[in-house]
């Protein structure tokens, strides 16, 4: 290990998490620095990343805002799309209660939360069944048969019994249900907790 320390610092390289623990971020942080261009870095054989200190240099220096890098990496981006207003209002007012570090975006129109969600990925989908613009199950068989959401997890939020959605060809694979009387707000705070969790350590 000495010398493989040694050999790093001869070349002037660095490992991740050698940067991750001189600027106190996570090892995934300096992940996406790489992935992203801010730092200059590349894989080994092996599949090790190799940084450049001149890289670390400029970033130690302050030319990368390594506060809001950890901010924006921690934050859980959900979607919240729900046409009853009083409804978006108490999700808003749940999320905030629970002090999590979420990053929510509350959306009353199917047509626009398709729209957003294709341009902004988020980690989670809330969504109801019964929306007036678009047929709630098409839209997430959509989703589900698209790459690019595959990772996306879905939670449906709806008012409508298990015989009814079965009747129109249930739920695609993975997608949570809770019912809406009352929407039990403990579970879905532990599954984003898991959610968060599971980004961080990504």
């Amino acid at each position: 290990m000495a010398v493989k320390k040694i050999a790093l610092k001869a070349l002037d390289l660095m490992t991740t998490s050698d940067v991750a623990k001189e600027l106190g971020v996570t090892i995934r942080s300096v992940q996406l620095w790489v992935e992203q261009g801010v730092l200059e870095g590349w894989k080994t054989p092996g599949g090790h990343r190799r940084i450049t200190r001149a890289s670390f240099n400029r970033i130690a220096l302050g030319q990368v805002d390594q506060d809001q890098a950890r901010a924006d990496e921690s934050q859980l981006k959900i979607v919240i799309i729900e046409d009853d207003q009083a409804m978006l209002m108490l999700y808003q007012q749940t999320i905030d209660s629970w002090e999590l570090p979420i990053d929510a975006k509350l959306i009353s129109s199917a047509c626009e939360g398709l729209v957003y969600i294709s341009q902004n990925t988020p980690d989670l989908l809330i969504t109801d069944l019964k929306m007036p613009e678009m047929d709630g199950f098409a839209m997430l068989n959509v989703l589900r048969g698209l790459e690019d959401f595959a990772k996306m997890a879905i939670v449906v939020v709806t008012g409508l019994e298990a015989p009814e959605i079965s009747a129109k060809g249930g739920l695609p694979k993975s997608v949570r249900l809770y019912g809406k009387n009352p929407i039990p707000f403990w579970e879905m705070r532990e599954l984003v907790r898991g959610l968060i969790d599971k980004k961080l350590n990504n």
